[in-house]
Parts: structure tokens; sequence; C-alpha cells
């Protein structure tokens, strides 16, 4: 095998490697907000999620990246915006909602 090959072959798979750890990030960040939202008398719209931005943070070396993936819930009726999962490998799911009475925070 050359050079070449060998090193399309690491792109290929980093590739596909990142793109099935963004697949099972959002199936785990859409079960969190679903139960969050259910425990909660709050509908997920759409039952749905979609990822906001993938952080990466200087100040943890072992855990340097986090996905953040945000959604949109009813509460009785009325349209909100501004609910956050936050996925860090090796820390549970954190669901962060913004309510009129200020943010509801839960760890899953």
């Amino acid at each position: 095998m050359s050079i070449t090959g060998l090193l399309l072959l690491v792109v290929l798979g980093s590739a596909g490697v990142a793109w099935w750890r963004l697949l099972k990030g959002k199936e785990l960040a859409r079960a969190a907000a679903a139960a969050t939202c259910k425990h909660h008398g709050l509908v997920l719209m759409d039952d749905t999620v979609m990822l906001d931005s993938i952080q990466l943070r200087k100040e943890d070396p072992v855990n340097a990246w986090g996905l953040k993936y945000r959604f949109d819930f009813a509460h009785q009726g009325i349209l909100n915006h501004g609910g956050v999962v936050l996925l860090a490998p090796g820390h549970r799911p954190v669901i962060v909602i913004e309510t009129s009475e200020g943010p509801l925070i839960e760890h899953l």
C-alpha cells in the first residue's frame, strides 16, 4: 500500500469515526432532552435536537471537547426557544432550559 493510499485510509477512517460520534451524540442529546421535557411537563418540539457547536476547552485537557445541542420546547402551548444539551466524554448530559423563572438545569 502506498503512502497516499494509507493517508487516504486514515483520513476516511477519521471522518467516519467523527460522523459516528456526532450521530451517537445526537441520539443521546435527543433522549436527554425528551426525558427532561417530559419530567417537567414540557413538549420537545419536532422530537429533535440540532448541533449548535463543538466546544474545545483548553482548561481541561482530559475532557478537551464537548458537543452542544439546541432544542425548542413548548410550555402550555407556547413555543419557547432556549433548550440546550451539553455532552462531554465521561460526564453525564447536562440539560439547561431557559424558563420565565430562570434557567432549569438538569444532570442526567
